[in-house]
C-alpha cells in the first residue's frame, strides 16, 4: 500500500510489534481527525505485519446505539481459542482475551480496534483493561479515534486520562499532509488521468486542511474545481454509478457501518452484482463478507441524499431480515426505530437495554430504555401494559442514576411511580419513594431526602419486604450522612432484623449488605475503628460476592474517605486505589467521581498542594459530577488556590457554600466553614474565623463526628475541650492551647499544613519561625507570609523568603523533571518501584513510568547503572 508521509510512524509501529513479540506488548492510541489517514496508516501496518502477526481487526459502529461489547464479539471470531459467549460475564470475558493475548508466545497478536470513539462503555473498559496491563501480552493494539469527536466529558476522554501514564501505552497523532504531498498526489493523479481538469494544488491544500480522504475524493471526483465539501466529491463519484449501483449503494449506506455481504443480496434485486462497479472505483471495499464504506464520511454523504419514502422502505427491509436471522437486539431496534415499527422497537430495545446493563454499558442501556420508552409512547394502551411501561421508566431512572444524570433519574422514577400508583402496586410506590428520597441527596437535596425517606417507610410498614427492609436501611443511610450515631443504629437494627424475617436470596443480601455499611461507616467515624471497619469489610465482600455493583461502590467510598478525614493514610491509599479500580471498570461514574474528589483531599491533607489542585481540577471539569461529588474537589481546590497565592478562590468557596447549606450535613459544612476560616487567617483576622466557626457550632454540636467537629472547634478560641465534646487529638491539643503538642500529633499524622498552622497560631516566636519553614516546604506560600507577618507584629524577625533560583541553576543537568530528580535519589539507594511509590505517595504504575523516563534520559541501561548516583540539580 502506498501511504504518503507516514513512514516513521510506520516504522515505530513495526518496532513496538517487535517489542510485543519479545512479550512487551503495546496499546497505541492513532488520533486523527476523520478523513485524516487513520485508517489508511493502519491497513498499511496490517500489510506490513503479514507473515509476522496474527491478526484480529475490529471496529465500532457509528450508526446506532452501540451494542455492547461488539469489538470483542468481532475479534473473537479471528483468534485463537474461545473467547466470546453471550453467557459469560464481562471480566470474565475480558480476563479470557487476556489469556489470549498472553499465550501467544509463537509470535505477536496485532490487535485493531477502530473508530472507538463510538464505542460502548464496556468496550472502553476492555481497553482500559487492556492499557494497564498489555505490558506483559505478545500483542501489540491499535486504537483509532477521532479527536475532534472527544469531548471533555465523555468517557472515552476519561479513558485517555486514566491510561496515559500507563507502561505500555503509547500515541500516534495523525496529522494532515503537508502541502508538498498534495502537490505530489495532485501530480500523480493528473499524470494517471490526463484527460481530467487541471487542479490547484495550493487551492487544493487550502480548502482540505490536508485531510486525505478530502484530498483524494476531490482527486478522484474528477471535478474542474475544488469542491467546497467532500460531500460533493463523493455524491460526484456515486451520480457516475447505473442507477441500479446507486440504489444498491444506498442499502449498504442505510445498513450501518459494516454489514454481511449475504443480508445485503437479498434485499437488491440484481444481488451483489449491482455492487461490482462501487466496489471497482473503491467506493466500497469487502473484508471478510462483509461491506463498508472506503470510508465513513462518503457513507454519511451519501446518507443524506436517500429521500424519507425509500429510506423507510430499505429501513423496513432491513428489519425483517435482521429478525429472520436473529440478530444483535441493539442492530434491531435501530432499524425498527428508522422503520417507524414501534412495537418491534419497544420490545428490541429493552432487550438490548437489558443486554448493556449487564454488562455495565450504563450510557448504552440508559440510550436503549429511552429509545424503547419513546416508541412505547406511539404504542396504544393495549398494546403495551401499564406494568412494562412503568418498568422501562424504572429501568432508565436508574441507569441515569448511576451515570451520574440526577435530575433526570429523579423525572423517570416519578414517572414510574405514577404509572404504579394509578394501578394500585403499593410495593412499588413505596419503593419508588424510596429511591427518589436517595436520589434527592445526590441532587444535594438534604431536607427532601429526609421527608421522602419518611414517606417510603410509612408506605411500605407492614410485613417484612425487601423493600421495607431497604426503606428502612436508607433512613439509617440518611441519619449516617448527617453524622447522627444513635439514629443511624436504630434505624440500621430495624433494617437488619427485616433482613432476619426475609428468607435467604437476593433480597435479603441487599438489605443486609445496605445496613452494614452504614453502621459500620457511623462506628468508624466516632471512632470505633476496628469494630466499623469489620462491618464495612464484610459488607463489601458479600457485595463482591453477589454482584451488588452499587453496593460495593457506597463500601468503597466510605471506607476511603473516612479514611481521609482521619488522616489514616495508608488506609486511605488502599481504599481509594482498590475502589476507584472496581468502579471504574463497572462504568459506575458517579462513585468513581466521588473517590476522584477524597483522592484530592487525600494529596491536600499531605501537603501536596499541585497534585491536589490538579485532580481536584480534573474532577469539577467533569460536567457529569452530581453536587455530593462537587463540594469536596471545591473545597480541596479553594485550600490550594489560597495557600498558594493563585486567583478565583471566591467563585469555588461561594458554591461550595450552596451546596453544603442545601445538604445540611456536617461532613458537607465542616469542611466549607474550615475553609472560610482559614481564608480569614490567612487574610489577618482571626476574629472573623472564630465568627465563622461560632456561627455553624450549632451543627456540630447536633452530631457525633469528632474531626469535623474538631475542623471547627480548632478556631473557637473560647471553646475549652470539655464543653465542646469529644474532638480528634491533634484538635482537641489546639482547642486546649497546647499547640506545640499539637503540632506533634500532625507531624505524626504527615499533615504538614495543619502542623504549620498549630505552630502558626501559638503566637510563641520560636514555633512561628519553625512554622514558615513548615508552610515553605509544601509551597504555602501564603501561609508563610502570615507567619511572618505575625512574628513581625510581636516585633521579632522573620525569617527572609527564599531566592528564585536562577536561571543556569534551574535546569537539572540531565534533563530531569523535579519529581524525577526525586526518584533518581531513591534509585541510587537501591529502592524498588514499590518502595519510591509508598516513599513519594504515588501509585506503582507512575513510579514505573518516571523510571523508563529516567532511564530514557540518562542513557543508562539499566537501573544497576543508576545504583550510587545521586540526583543533583
Amino acid at each position: 500500500m502506498d501511504v504518503v508521509e507516514r513512514a516513521e510512524q510506520l516504522a515505530a509501529v513495526e518496532a513496538w510489534l517487535s517489542d510485543a513479540a519479545r512479550g512487551h506488548g503495546r496499546l497505541v492510541y492513532v488520533c486523527g481527525e476523520a478523513g485524516v489517514g487513520k485508517t489508511t496508516l493502519v491497513r498499511a501496518a496490517v500489510e506490513r505485519a503479514d507473515g509476522r502477526a496474527r491478526v484480529a481487526l475490529a471496529g465500532c459502529d457509528g450508526s446506532a446505539t452501540p451494542s455492547a461489547l461488539a469489538p470483542l464479539a468481532e475479534l473473537a471470531t479471528q483468534l485463537p481459542g474461545v473467547v466470546w459467549s453471550p453467557d459469560r460475564g464481562r471480566h470474565e470475558l475480558f480476563a479470557a482475551f487476556l489469556d489470549v493475548l498472553r499465550a501467544a508466545e509463537e509470535g505477536p497478536i496485532l490487535v485493531v480496534v477502530e473508530d472507538v470513539h463510538w464505542a460502548d462503555e464496556a468496550t472502553l473498559d476492555l481497553v482500559r483493561h487492556l492499557a494497564r496491563r498489555v505490558d506483559t501480552c505478545h500483542a501489540l493494539v491499535l486504537v483509532t479515534y477521532r479527536g475532534e469527536e472527544v469531548p471533555a466529558t465523555t468517557g472515552l476522554r476519561v479513558l485517555l486520562g486514566d491510561t496515559a501514564s500507563a507502561s505500555g501505552v503509547r500515541r500516534i497523532d495523525v496529522a494532515g499532509l503537508t502541502s508538498r504531498a498534495v502537490a505530489d498526489l495532485a501530480a500523480a493523479h493528473a499524470r494517471e488521468h490526463p484527460d481530467s481538469p487541471p487542479v490547484d494544488p495550493v487551492r487544493l491544500h487550502a480548502v482540505t486542511g490536508g485531510n486525505a480522504f478530502f484530498v483524494t475524493e476531490v482527486l478522484r471526483g474528477g471535478s474542474a474545481g475544488v469542491p467546497p465539501t467532500v460531500r460533493d466529491a463523493v455524491l460526484a463519484r456515486v451520480a457516475r454509478l447505473p442507477e441500479g449501483a446507486q440504489r444498491a449503494i444506498e442499502v449498504v449506506a442505510l445498513a450501518g457501518a459494516r454489514v454481511e455481504a449475504g443480508l445485503v443480496e437479498g434485499l437488491l434485486a440484481d444481488g451483489l452484482a449491482a455492487l461490482d462497479e462501487p466496489l471497482a472505483r473503491g467506493l466500497l471495499v469487502e473484508r471478510g463478507g462483509e461491506l463498508a464504506f472506503r470510508h465513513e464520511l462518503g457513507r454519511l454523504a451519501v446518507l443524506g441524499e436517500v429521500p424519507v419514502g425509500r429510506r423507510l422502505h430499505v429501513h423496513r427491509r432491513l428489519l425483517a431480515a435482521l429478525r429472520e436471522v436473529e440478530a444483535d437486539p441493539a442492530r434491531i431496534a435501530h432499524h425498527a426505530d428508522a422503520a417507524g415499527d414501534s412495537a418491534v422497537a419497544v420490545e428490541f430495545a429493552s432487550l438490548a437495554g437489558d443486554h448493556a446493563a449487564r454488562l455495565g454499558a450504563h450510557r448504552e442501556a440508559a440510550a436503549q430504555y429511552r429509545r424503547a420508552l419513546d416508541h412505547a409512547a406511539r404504542l396504544p394502551d393495549d398494546k403495551l401494559d401499564a406494568a412494562h411501561r412503568a418498568a422501562l421508566s424504572w429501568s432508565l431512572g436508574y441507569e441515569l442514576y448511576v451515570t451520574g444524570r440526577i435530575e433526570e433519574a429523579i423525572a423517570s422514577v416519578e414517572a414510574a411511580r405514577d404509572i404504579w400508583s394509578a394501578v394500585g402496586d403499593d410495593l412499588r410506590v413505596g419503593d419508588s419513594w424510596r429511591c427518589l428520597s436517595r436520589l434527592s441527596w445526590f441532587a444535594g437535596r438534604g431536607e427532601e431526602a429526609e421527608r421522602l425517606g419518611a414517606v417510603a417507610v410509612e408506605a411500605l410498614s407492614g410485613p417484612a419486604t425487601t423493600e421495607l427492609g431497604l426503606a428502612l436501611s436508607n433512613r439509617a443511610q440518611l441519619r449516617m450522612l448527617s453524622t447522627d450515631l444513635e439514629g443511624t443504629r436504630t434505624w440500621g437494627r430495624r433494617a437488619l432484623d427485616v433482613a432476619e424475617a426475609l428468607d435467604e436470596g437476593p433480597g435479603r443480601t441487599e438489605v443486609r449488605v445496605h445496613a452494614l455499611t452504614n453502621l459500620g461507616t457511623m462506628e468508624v467515624v466516632v471512632g470505633e475503628l476496628a469494630r466499623g471497619t469489620a462491618m464495612l469489610t464484610e459488607s463489601l465482600s458479600a457485595a463482591r460476592d453477589h454482584e451488588l455493583h452499587e453496593h460495593a461502590a457506597r463500601a468503597y467510598c466510605n471506607l476511603a474517605s473516612s479514611a481521609v478525614a482521619q488522616r489514616r493514610h495508608a488506609d486511605a491509599r488502599r481504599w481509594l486505589e482498590e475502589g476507584m479500580g472496581y468502579c471504574t471498570d463497572r462504568d459506575l461514574d458517579s462513585w468513581t467521581q466521588y473517590l476522584r474528589g477524597w483522592r484530592a483531599a487525600h494529596h491536600l491533607d499531605r501537603g501536596e498542594h499541585a497534585e491536589a489542585g490538579r485532580l481536584a481540577a480534573e474532577v469539577l471539569g467533569d460536567a457529569s459530577v452530581s453536587s455530593v461529588g462537587v463540594v469536596e474537589p471545591l473545597v480541596v481546590l479553594a485550600h490550594v488556590r489560597a495557600r498558594l497565592g493563585e486567583p478565583e478562590v471566591a467563585g469555588l468557596v461561594a458554591r461550595a457554600r450552596d451546596l453544603a447549606d442545601g445538604m445540611r450535613e456536617l461532613q458537607r459544612v465542616a469542611p466549607v466553614v474550615a475553609l472560610e476560616c482559614e481564608l480569614a487567617w490567612l487574610r489577618g483576622d482571626p476574629q472573623e474565623a472564630a465568627r465563622l466557626a461560632r456561627a455553624a457550632w450549632p451543627v456540630a454540636e447536633e452530631t457525633d463526628c469528632p474531626w469535623n467537629r474538631g475542623a471547627l472547634a480548632r478556631w473557637m478560641v473560647d471553646v475549652r475541650v470539655a464543653e465542646a465534646g469529644p474532638l480528634a487529638p491533634p484538635y482537641a491539643a489546639e482547642v486546649a492551647g497546647d499547640w506545640a503538642h499539637a503540632a506533634s500529633i500532625w507531624a505524626d499524622l504527615e499533615s504538614p499544613f495543619d502542623r504549620g498552622l498549630a505552630l502558626a497560631r501559638s503566637g510563641e516566636r520560636d514555633l512561628l519561625v519553625e512554622a514558615v519553614g513548615v508552610f515553605e516546604q509544601t509551597g504555602a506560600r501564603c501561609a508563610a507570609a502570615r507567619a511572618r507577618a505575625e512574628l513581625r507584629a510581636h516585633g521579632w524577625p522573620a525569617p527572609r523568603p527564599p531566592r528564585e533560583p536562577r536561571v543556569g541553576t534551574r535546569a537539572h543537568p540531565m534533563g530531569l523533571t523535579p519529581r524525577e530528580a526525586d526518584v533518581l535519589d531513591l534509585l541510587a539507594d537501591g529502592l524498588s518501584d514499590a518502595e519510591i511509590a509508598q516513599r513519594l505517595v504515588i501509585s506503582r504504575r507512575t513510579a514505573e513510568h518516571h523510571v523508563a523516563s529516567i532511564l530514557a534520559k540518562t542513557g543508562a541501561r539499566g537501573r544497576r547503572d543508576l545504583v550510587g548516583t545521586q540526583g543533583g540539580g
